[in-house]
């Protein structure tokens, strides 16, 4: 035996309360995290609320169409302002404690049986996040400092996001949108969706569609594109080879190759650190955002995107693309989960990575740049 071994994170990584305050700080509350489409607050007044590691924040339409994210606190005695998962409204955002009103714009602008000189309504406004949108994805940063671009953020990752935007993702409209919830810590999650040495022993109907996991590689010999082959000339991941649903814009049927460089029967996947999965075939993209609700469970949101002309047809049924990739993440979530009941014991010093964890042990590498 020659090398290096390379160790996982120690245990106390997956399941520690001190260890969980410290990815609060500083890996949700600094980096840029992805939240949901844009399509879901398309309209002025429209309002969705995501819960990023313990603080609520609200991404908000306004009037003049720019979207916009202020943490889900009333200025006055610091109540929760909505509760429900999305909505909308004409225009303001109303508490329901004292019935302070604000602006589209987080302005405060109405506060019942307070006189004008009892507070200065300029100085309080709600408490902005940062916000920006790539290929209709937003993303927000609750950093205190001005960030880097959303742009820098996604060009420094291990994949590369950036490409599958050759693919029209900007174009795509939500089809179906699911919640897993997964009793795993989140850094769990992200590991195992960055390996495929489980993918012949958990996932039998997976590598029967994709065959290079059939032996645990992540990528394919002789391709420089980032895509893997699916089996017999399917254009999505699902288990009838003879389905066809319209292909995305980016991709074109002539030649079987796309005119920007992809193949309709391949699959290409990217991780976006910390958490988002973007996975993307001929037919449809998942876009996957992680949300980690206490240092051993997080929650899934999974969004089925496809090209508006397979939304437009009457007779569009997105079924067999869940149910697949449901399947999938059944399998995936119950493996994370018997992950976590292990690394709970105090025989759990570390692990280690053989070298097809490459990917998973470059993930650490940058988990441990923001947090040491």
């Amino acid at each position: 035996m020659t090398g290096t071994i390379r160790k996982t994170l120690p245990g106390v990584a997956y399941h520690s309360d001190e260890t969980y305050a410290v990815d609060r700080e500083r890996v949700f509350y600094r980096n840029w995290i992805y939240v949901g489409r844009a399509e879901r607050v398309a309209k002025p007044g429209a309002w969705l609320r995501v819960e990023i590691a313990d603080e609520s924040i609200l991404v908000v339409r306004g009037k003049d169409e720019q979207l916009r994210g202020f943490y889900n606190v009333c200025r006055h005695r610091g109540s929760r302002i909505c509760d429900d998962e999305q909505g909308e409204v004409r225009s303001h955002l109303r508490c329901p404690y004292h019935a302070w009103g604000y602006a589209l714009d987080g302005t405060l602008v109405t506060t019942p049986m307070i006189e004008k000189d009892e507070i200065d309504r300029e100085s309080t406004s709600l408490w902005p996040v940062h916000v920006d949108v790539w290929e209709g994805f937003v993303f927000v940063n609750l950093s205190r400092e001005e960030p880097r671009s959303l742009v820098e953020h996604l060009a420094d990752q291990q994949d590369d996001p950036l490409s599958l935007g050759r693919f029209g993702l900007a174009d795509l409209r939500i089809a179906r949108i699911t919640v897993n919830e997964v009793q795993a810590n989140w850094k769990i999650v992200i590991e195992n969706y960055n390996e495929c040495l489980h993918c012949p022993t958990i996932h039998p109907e997976l590598v029967a569609v994709v065959p290079a996991y059939k032996r645990g590689d992540i990528f394919e010999d002789g391709r420089h594109d980032g895509g893997v082959s699916l089996a017999d000339g399917r254009t999505a991941i699902v288990d009838d080879p003879r389905l066809r649903l319209p292909l995305l814009p980016g991709f074109h049927q002539a030649g079987g190759q796309g005119s920007q460089g992809g193949d309709p029967e391949s699959y290409y996947g990217a991780g976006v650190y910390p958490t988002m999965f973007l996975d993307v075939d001929g037919s449809s993209c998942l876009a996957t955002a992680v949300f980690p609700t206490g240092p051993q469970s997080c929650r899934l949101v999974t969004e089925y995107l496809f090209s508006p002309e397979a939304i437009a047809d009457p007779a569009f049924d997105p079924s067999p693309v869940v149910e697949f990739n449901e399947r999938v993440t059944r399998q995936d979530n119950e493996a994370c989960e018997r992950v976590q009941r292990g690394v709970t014991s105090r025989a759990f010093d570390h692990g280690v990575f053989p070298a097809k964890d490459s990917w998973v042990h470059g993930f650490d590498q940058r988990y441990l740049r923001d947090v040491t």
